[in-house]
């Protein structure tokens, strides 16, 4: 007589079954990318900075430069903001990589001197 699982167990059976999975392909590598690097990749090119006035010097803050984000049909702008200074580091605007041909974004970010 061949064994049988209960009607009621084999929900659970699934549930358990599709979290092995989920839990499995967790584990699978991820690419490596640089702190400041996203998964963003485009194949055209990004149009040169955005046209903004930059403000005067303020003590204390640094002005991080706008950039053009991609939106997953085209870039758009992103103004520039204030930056608080932060002390034993200096700040690497964000900007796009020309990686052969596709385009890699990379975040501002706060790097250590």
């Amino acid at each position: 007589m061949p064994s049988q699982i209960p009607m009621r167990l084999s929900p659970v059976l699934s549930l358990l079954t599709m979290a092995a999975a989920l839990t499995v392909s967790a584990c699978a590598p991820q690419p490596k990318l640089a702190r400041n690097e996203t998964l963003v990749v485009v194949d055209h090119e990004p149009p040169q900075h955005p046209t903004e006035d930059e403000p005067a010097e303020r003590v204390g803050w640094v002005w991080a430069r706008g950039y053009w984000k991609w939106d997953g049909h085209d870039y758009e702008p992103v103004r520039g903001h204030w930056e608080r200074v932060r002390e034993g580091y200096h700040y690497v605007h964000p900007f796009w990589e020309n990686r052969k041909g596709r385009w890699v974004f990379h975040a501002g970010l706060w790097v250590k001197d």
